[in-house]
């Protein structure tokens, strides 16, 4: 569990990074949208997996889905700093995203995308928590 709580803050750290990296591009430090995030996600993905337009269609929509679910989740204060709670929701997010991809990828696609994935983690969240 601890593994996947890190997985989420790597991923929290990464989205955090994209914004600063991209916010030229998304009017002088504005956060961009679920959307913009979204396919920010897909056009890595396309990258590292080659999407056709069809998955690359559905894995968007998964991930945009999923940005606005994070959204609701930090709005308002987000969990009341219920971190083990907090935990608990991205796990179960994480694992029913997962299945939604392995229903998408075929599966040398899914074990490209979770080898990048690691490698990431590994690179940006090299310490325990």
């Amino acid at each position: 569990m601890r593994k996947l709580f890190k997985c989420f803050v790597v991923g929290a750290m990464l989205l955090v990074g994209a914004f600063t990296a991209n916010a030229q591009g998304f009017g002088g430090g504005q956060m961009p949208s679920a959307e913009e995030i979204a396919k920010m996600r897909a056009d890595q993905m396309k990258e590292t997996v080659n999407l056709t337009a069809d998955q690359y269609a559905k894995v968007t929509v998964i991930f945009k889905e999923e940005m606005e679910a994070m959204q609701k989740m930090f709005e308002g204060g987000g969990m009341n700093g219920d971190f083990d709670q907090m935990r608990k929701d991205m796990e179960k997010r994480q694992e029913e995203q997962n299945k939604k991809l392995k229903a998408i990828l075929t599966e040398d696609q899914f074990k490209k995308w979770q080898k990048q994935q690691e490698e990431m983690r590994a690179q940006f969240g090299g310490g325990g928590f």
